[in-house]
């Protein structure tokens, strides 16, 4: 292989190029997801969450339900990809030094999002 250097760039150049073009056009990183909040506390710390999850980037709120039945339907029909739900006790129990659960569901279509599951726990953990 040495000796024909043709032969060798195609063998050196090949995967380098693959390397370059497919590290930019394939993007596990997505911003903006459409996401149904479900929160029915009102307390100055689920409205802290929300405006947190907001702030990162990669969560686009586009419905503010009070119910989790609602929510449902928009991740079964596509409409949204991502459904966090802050419980009506949330502001209390953080008070009370508890630290409550913030379930998340996501869209199975979107098979990335597992990272934003931990995101949503992080989110938990400093509040």
């Amino acid at each position: 292989m040495l000796r024909d250097r043709m032969t060798f760039a195609m063998a050196i150049g090949v995967p380098v190029l693959q390397l370059v073009l497919f590290g930019y056009a394939i993007n596990t990183d997505p911003k903006g997801l459409p996401t149904a909040i479900v929160s029915t506390d009102s307390g100055p710390m689920s409205r802290g969450i929300v405006a947190a999850l907001q702030n990162t980037g990669y969560f686009r709120i586009d419905h503010i339900l009070s119910s989790e039945r609602e929510a449902e339907a928009l991740v079964e029909t596509g409409e949204v990809q991502f459904m966090v739900v802050i419980p009506s006790d949330f502001s209390h129990r953080l008070i009370r030094g508890e630290r409550p659960s913030i379930p998340a569901s996501y869209s199975a279509r979107l098979l990335c999002c597992s990272r934003f599951q931990w995101w949503a726990r992080y989110l938990c953990y400093w509040a």
